[in-house]
């Protein structure tokens, strides 16, 4: 019988995660340096990257970028589900957030998956359109790139590849946006639904993920 309780729901959420969604040392690690280097706390959440490692191994991704890595967390989720010939390329604007992430790569031990550029993210989308096409690409960045970081990706997604989005639901604000960022992503919902080269929805887990997989 379903529910609607959302006590009810949030246990539910958690038995789902601490059955399948387990940090380890390293990304523990992670996350105390965050916080040591003052960064903001807005890493996904464990369930959010067993989810999106579920996706990859669905599409075979092998060749993934990520725009915003922040101090590396989500990226270290993402490269341990690549493939022993698989490359992660992050995107970062802040030098500051990419000394971080390159010491969580080089913790965890997988420096030699996952390409760092540091730099603006649409600067450093044009540098990897010659690396095209790509299998899979995650956006968790600013929310006022989103649209433009999707129409990159459709175009360099292989058909059959998928992108993914973080913050779909914003915290619930995309019901009634209050302010530029949500309008942004609510605005973002629908061109990602809407979108005739994409099979896309929403999946409502955590803060929502927003996904498509390229049409053939």
């Amino acid at each position: 019988m379903a529910t609607d309780d959302p006590q009810v729901m949030m246990k539910l959420t958690e038995y789902a995660a601490n059955l399948s969604a387990h940090e380890d040392d390293v990304l523990r690690w992670i996350e105390a340096e965050t916080e040591r280097h003052e960064m903001p706390t807005i890493n996904v959440q464990p369930f959010d990257g067993r989810l999106l490692q579920f996706l990859m191994r669905a599409v075979g991704a092998r060749k993934v970028v990520e725009i915003g890595t922040l101090a590396g967390y989500s990226a270290v989720w993402l490269a341990r589900a690549l493939p022993a010939d698989g490359k992660l390329f992050t995107l970062e604007k802040s030098g500051k957030h990419a000394q971080v992430a390159r010491a969580s790569f080089e913790r965890a031990g997988l420096d030699g998956k996952v390409e760092l550029l540091e730099g603006p993210a649409l600067d450093s989308l044009r540098r990897l359109q010659g690396q095209a096409p790509f299998d899979f690409v995650f956006i968790d960045a600013n929310k006022d790139g989103y649209p433009a970081y999707l129409d990159w990706a459709v175009e360099h997604l292989r058909p059959g590849g998928m992108v993914a989005a973080h913050n779909a639901f914003r915290n619930g604000q995309v019901l009634a946006p209050e302010n530029d960022e949500d309008r942004l992503i609510a605005e973002f919902n629908q061109a990602l639904v809407a979108n005739p080269r994409l099979d896309s929805l929403i999946l409502p887990i955590g803060d929502g993920m927003a996904v498509g997989i390229k049409k053939g």
